[in-house]
């Protein structure tokens, strides 16, 4: 209670308002309430001191400006979280991929895809109406009032929602996310046997991350407090240092999650003829190579935090251990960009099948132009199959690269010779038109029992006006 000094210092519009204050009085975790308040008692409570709530009132009487920003910042909080669906920075990846597959949602990868962006979005949705909560009034170890929380463990409300609820959206979607290397790494590896090992990688891997909201459990929002009113702040740091041991053991699960998947990958892609392709175009046009690089950056990152982690551990019984380690940004830097080669790679994928759908369509050209322009679109364009497609003769592990040959155009064998030139189905009929009334039935003769015995190439024979000119060349 305040002494009667104090209730006299305060102004006016506080004493009116005082008796109205004192029926909140209940949601104030004070000394002689603290051993029968039950846990929604402290997770509804207002703090552990009612008279430091009294002195903030006081303060914000005194300019009425201050009652007016809070209703703001209420309204602005609620506002901005339901604005995160937009401001996640993995929204117009999605939402780009969406369109890309026309809104086909019933696609694996597009159902991992959003999942892993939903669960986040809640997760950061949480994350912001936390910040409604950020003020409790307490005391610290030398008696004076304390209002606003500098950490989400000051509030019991706050670490209810943010962190024992809103860990298992962020740390589930995160989850999700990291099947993604699991599931291509599936489709494009040819060797079975290492696919158990990844399979194995990927299982610690996503029981050490859920064990850290599950840790986060067994700090009770009721022991947050002394009974004097105080923060418990070696109770907090105690979990912490648990905390950190499982951040390690996250660490240690990803980069070895990270090394198998490279091995794994990179047996793969020295089955490939790439030597001569450079970064981009290997990063363009291969599927492994992107995950790969995903792999590197997890190797090369993670041990970092993983350093910090073991100071962290190390420290906890010394002077130390109130220094702030905490390097959680750089963990979700390093997260978000292997998460991030998912939409890439994706992206890439797609346009690769675009482009092989394009060179397919120019290669069958029927206009009926005897232009050259027409005809010399049967170029390299480097091909790259999705590789989850399986191949259509039933070996689904066949992989389509890049060829950088010119295709040949050979002729199918036919009982049907109507005419002279069927043999040539493929080709600029009307270029060939003329051709047929200088061929006498010696010259079809030849040709049949010529092109029974070899195959030509179109790109070479349309330069050429008759067909013994293009048997000397080809003779040649």
């Amino acid at each position: 209670m305040l002494t009667p000094e104090e209730f006299n210092s305060l102004n006016e519009a506080t004493k009116i308002q005082y008796s109205k204050l004192c029926e909140q009085k209940d949601r104030f975790i004070e000394p002689d309430r603290y051993s029968s308040a039950s846990y929604f008692d402290w997770l509804f409570s207002k703090g552990t001191s009612f008279d430091c709530y009294v002195k903030k009132v006081n303060e914000t009487n005194i300019d009425p400006l201050n009652d007016i920003n809070k209703k703001v910042d209420v309204v602005r909080i609620i506002f901005y979280a339901f604005l995160k669906p937009i401001e996640s920075q993995f929204f117009y990846w999605t939402l780009l991929l969406l369109i890309m597959y026309k809104f086909n949602t019933k696609r694996p990868v597009m159902k991992l895809i959003l999942y892993h962006y939903t669960l986040r979005t809640i997760g950061d949705i949480i994350e912001k109406l936390g910040e409604l909560t950020n003020n409790y009034y307490a005391l610290d170890n030398n008696g004076n009032c304390i209002n606003n929380t500098l950490y989400t463990e000051q509030n019991p409300l706050k670490w209810f929602l943010t962190r024992q609820i809103n860990g298992f959206f962020w740390h589930i979607g995160e989850i999700v996310g990291d099947w993604y290397q699991l599931i291509r790494t599936k489709a494009v590896a040819k060797d079975g046997s290492l696919i158990k090992y990844v399979y194995l990688s990927c299982i610690l891997y996503n029981l050490a991350k859920i064990s850290i909201p599950i840790s986060q459990l067994f700090l009770l929002p009721t022991k947050l407090y002394f009974p004097a009113g105080n923060y418990n702040e070696d109770y907090v740091n105690k979990y912490y240092n648990y905390y950190y041991a499982l951040q390690l053991a996250v660490v240690i699960t990803s980069l070895l999650y990270d090394v198998i998947v490279y091995i794994v990958l990179k047996k793969e892609l020295f089955n490939k003829t790439i030597s001569d392709y450079g970064f981009l175009k290997k990063f363009r046009l291969i599927s492994e190579y992107r995950l790969v690089v995903s792999a590197v950056i997890g190797l090369i990152g993670l041990p970092i935090y993983m350093v910090v982690a073991l100071i962290k551990i190390k420290t906890f019984d010394t002077k130390y251990r109130n220094i702030n380690f905490s390097f959680e940004n750089l963990r979700l830097v390093i997260t978000n960009v292997q998460y991030m080669i998912i939409f890439i790679d994706q992206i890439l994928l797609i346009c690769s099948r675009n482009d092989s759908s394009n060179e397919t369509t120019t290669e069958s050209c029927t206009c009926t132009c005897t232009c050259t322009s027409c005809r010399n679109r049967h170029t390299d364009y480097g091909n790259y199959y999705e590789s989850d497609v399986e191949n259509k003769n039933g070996n689904g592990n066949q992989r389509s690269y890049p060829n950088m040959t010119f295709r040949n155009y050979n002729r199918k064998n036919s009982s049907e010779m109507n005419t002279p030139y069927n043999y040539y189905s493929d080709l600029n009929r009307n270029k060939l038109s003329n051709t047929q009334k200088s061929l006498s039935v010696e010259n079809v003769n030849n040709i049949n029992n010529y092109n029974n015995n070899h195959d030509y190439n179109y790109s070479d024979f349309r330069d050429f006006k008759d067909y013994r000119d293009y048997k000397n060349y080809k003779d040649w």
